[in-house]
């Protein structure tokens, strides 16, 4: 079954602009033990199931990570820029809208 985690880091990953500040470092739940940054993880936090409409809402959090917070700052927004009113078919999976809920 097509994930909307690999759908949304397939995306990421093909951004011009989020690819030049961090390559593939798009890691799932952790970074790895001594990582290189910028990096960005991810995890899902929620998935609606499927009411009155005829999908479901998923519902995953991006964090980025850099050696400042300047840093963080650049690449959330280029992730943002990247991922943001996107629509379509990414990894195998049928996104009807992605949107971002907010920022923390």
């Amino acid at each position: 079954m097509a994930q909307p985690e690999n759908a949304l880091r397939a995306w990421a990953l093909a951004d011009p602009t989020l690819a030049g500040l961090i390559g593939t470092r798009f890691y799932p739940m952790d970074l790895p033990q001594t990582p290189t940054l910028p990096a960005c993880t991810y995890f899902r936090v929620s998935r609606a199931k499927k009411d009155e409409i005829p999908y479901s809402t998923v519902r995953i959090q991006v964090t980025c990570w850099a050696t400042t917070h300047d840093g963080a700052r650049a690449l959330a927004d280029a992730f943002i820029a990247a991922a943001t009113a996107r629509k379509g078919t990414s990894a195998g999976c049928d996104v009807k809208y992605a949107s971002l809920a907010n920022e923390t």
